[in-house]
């Protein structure tokens, strides 16, 4: 008996051990996301959305934020202050992977991707990182501080640096370099080409068929030939140029602090139309569904036309534009609430508490909203009536999904005819 009763208080005290360590991992897990708490999908019934999935990234709790968001056609990023990127499905949060990339601490800027690699600049440092696993493919000491996020096809890579010097890399170069083990000492053999603007680069690049546009503190837009780095184009303003380029179709959008608002033809550079705004540009412009959604911390969010740059809209109490469906836009307010917006008028509809969800990704890919604490906890919303995602842009580069057939109704089953028989007439 008294074996039987030893063996009983010792099966306790190992479940008590196991339940004690459970704890304690959600403890340190959640630690960091603690008076964060989520909208319950009652709560978010009024405001007409659900909640398609939630996460938590990878951080140090005790001295890391999330600061990026970044979104392609497949993940979701989070980079945190320390370096660390956390990747998940986009459409369903499986969080797939978390990498450290560096020492931490560093400037960051949001990770970019192709097909195949995810990469991110930090500091001095460009990581290329496998998109499927979050192994680091590649490092690569840069000649000079990267000043934006790079901007990747399957071919090149094009970093901004803050000299003011644009750097075109060759990626099957660089990764001949790896294999071989000659990263960094070798990395000119892989650039392409380099150009000098007058002022540190402001804006990722735009990279088209034929040209690379990118701007400049020093007030310029330049268009040069992707092969051989030549002149293309040169536009100038009468101030700095800090807010992202935005392309669509032949036209390119370019917001400058001179408080103007230029439409140009990508191909040329000529203005197709202009506007002047009370107020300096530095927030990105988006173009989407031929509009122009252009935004400014206090004078609020306006919707243009793409084709004319007519104002549809002014709405005074949004700050950023967020996303869009066919019949809503959703936008931030100055203290973070997210504004629901009517998309005919721009009329606010209802107004979201979601202001300890301070970083929100600014989606130009699909209609999702996806939000994120600074402590990390990754939020994905929809409009209830959409349950698959609209996508506005890239749509071939969207994995194709099968198409399955409907199960047949009894009514349809019942409806059959008799199938033959073979052996009737035999």
């Amino acid at each position: 008996m008294a074996g039987w009763k030893k063996l009983a208080l010792s099966f306790l005290a190992l479940i008590l051990t196991v339940s004690s360590t459970e704890s304690l991992m959600a403890q340190k897990l959640n630690e960091s996301s603690v008076g964060i708490s989520l909208l319950s999908q009652r709560e978010l019934v009024q405001y007409d959305l659900d909640r398609v999935w939630w996460g938590q990234a990878t951080v140090d709790p005790h001295r890391d934020r999330i600061v990026h968001l970044s979104l392609d056609e497949i993940n979701l990023y989070a980079l945190s202050t320390s370096g660390i990127i956390t990747a998940f499905d986009n459409g369903t949060g499986k969080k797939l992977w978390a990498t450290q990339l560096g020492r931490g601490n560093n400037v960051s800027y949001p990770p970019v991707s192709n097909s195949k690699h995810v990469f991110v600049t930090v500091g001095m440092n460009l990581f290329s990182i496998n998109r499927l696993n979050g192994e680091i493919n590649w490092e690569l000491k840069l000649p000079n501080s990267a000043s934006t996020s790079p901007t990747v096809d399957e071919d090149m890579i094009y970093v901004g640096t803050l000299k003011g010097r644009v750097y075109a890399w060759d990626l099957k170069k660089l990764q001949e370099l790896n294999n071989e083990s000659k990263l960094p000492a070798w990395r000119d053999g892989a650039i392409r080409w380099t150009y000098q603007t007058g002022d540190t680069i402001n804006t990722p690049p735009v990279v088209t068929s034929r040209s690379l546009i990118f701007a400049s503190q020093d007030g310029s837009l330049y268009s040069v030939t992707i092969n051989n780095r030549q002149l293309a184009f040169q536009f100038e303003t009468d101030a700095p140029i800090s807010a992202n380029l935005a392309e669509s179709g032949k036209s390119l959008f370019l917001a400058s602090e001179d408080q103007n608002l230029y439409c140009l033809n990508i191909l040329n550079g000529i203005v197709r139309w202009r506007i002047r705004t009370s107020f300096p540009l530095r927030k990105p412009v988006t173009v989407l569904d031929n509009n122009v959604y252009l935004s400014s911390q206090k004078d609020g969010l306006f919707e243009l036309s793409a084709e004319s740059g007519h104002e549809q809209w002014w709405q005074p109490l949004a700050s950023s534009f967020i996303s869009l469906t066919p019949t809503r836009v959703y936008a931030s307010d100055e203290l973070g609430n997210l504004l629901i917006l009517s998309r005919t008028d721009g009329a606010v509809l209802s107004a979201v508490p979601l202001r300890k969800f301070q970083v929100k990704l600014m989606n130009e890919q699909t209609d999702r909203i996806f939000c994120a604490s600074e402590s990390g906890l990754i939020m994905c919303l929809r409009q209830s009536d959409l349950p698959f995602p609209v996508r506005f842009k890239n749509q071939d580069r969207y994995p194709i999904l099968p198409e399955i057939a409907p199960e047949p109704s009894a009514t349809d089953e019942a409806a059959a005819p008799a199938p033959a028989n073979e052996n009737a007439n035999q």
